[in-house]
């Protein structure tokens, strides 16, 4: 007779309901909470980050604690973020034996990047992946590496290639390289997400590609506020130069992140 296969994901779910119900807590559909279990694919964010014994990791929605263990036990430090006052609670007691940790309770978009070498990983609710990218990309000391897991659709947006990009690769590859390592289906979460997810990673630029960043999010929010119209419409004061780089008589999608900065 053959042994019982073991599903090890109800094994993390029946672990993870445990632990709610042991600190009073349950998912809290509004912060988007979906919590991940699967071990492959907790093996795959830690192996893309790359976490070695000198890294120094931020974490955002450590969630209950699966992933920070996996990458205290490779880093020199971690500092955990969670909005959740309870999981932040839950996650010190049930991890008091990891000295190379610290908990903060706060909302990461209003985190202060400390001036140090980091390297970024979190799984956060999905409604906040793009203010979540922008705050670290445009923060004073910008990871050195950023491995996000994030709704699927939103990962082959970063990716487009040149002749199909948008605002939001735009914002993503002046400041790094985008790819993704990794597909997660809704079964590896609890409580499943109604959408399939992708492990993301982005090897950050020492320097972004446009250094006047800021003018140039300007222009290709309003080039792409019409983005159906030829760039010399929506760009009037620059048609001239649009002209003479050949670019008057394309949309903005059409551009590569060349073509942008030759703008500048």
């Amino acid at each position: 007779m053959r042994p019982t296969k073991v599903n090890q994901n109800s094994l993390k779910k029946d672990r993870a309901l445990y632990l709610l119900e042991k600190h009073g807590l349950s998912p809290n559909k509004s912060l988007g909470q979906n919590f991940l279990l699967d071990e492959n694919v907790l093996d795959k964010i830690v192996a893309a980050a790359d976490v070695g014994p000198d890294d120094n990791v931020i974490e955002v929605g450590p969630g209950l604690g699966v992933l920070t263990r996996k990458l205290a036990e490779r880093a020199k430090h971690v500092t955990a973020i969670e909005l959740d006052r309870g999981l932040v609670a839950l996650l010190e007691r049930e991890n008091e034996q990891l000295e190379n940790v610290n908990f903060i309770h706060q909302d990461a978009l209003k985190y202060d990047p400390p001036a140090i070498a980091y390297k970024l990983v979190a799984n956060i609710p999905y409604y906040i992946t793009s203010p979540l990218i922008s705050h670290f990309l445009m923060a004073e000391n910008r990871p050195t590496k950023m491995v996000l897991l994030m709704q699927k659709e939103v990962a082959e947006k970063i990716c487009a290639e040149d002749g199909k990009l948008n605002v939001l690769a735009l914002h993503v590859q002046i400041f790094g390289k985008p790819r993704i390592v990794a597909q997660v289906s809704p079964g590896a979460f609890y409580p499943e997400p109604n959408v399939d997810s992708s492990v993301l990673e982005i090897d950050v630029f020492s320097e972004p590609v446009v250094k006047d960043y800021m003018s140039l999010y300007k222009i290709i929010h309003r080039a792409f506020s019409q983005k159906r119209k030829k760039l010399t419409n929506t760009l009037p004061e620059m048609k001239d130069k649009l002209i003479e780089l050949g670019l008057g008589s394309l949309r903005p999608e059409r551009l590569s992140i060349g073509d942008w900065k030759r703008l500048m």
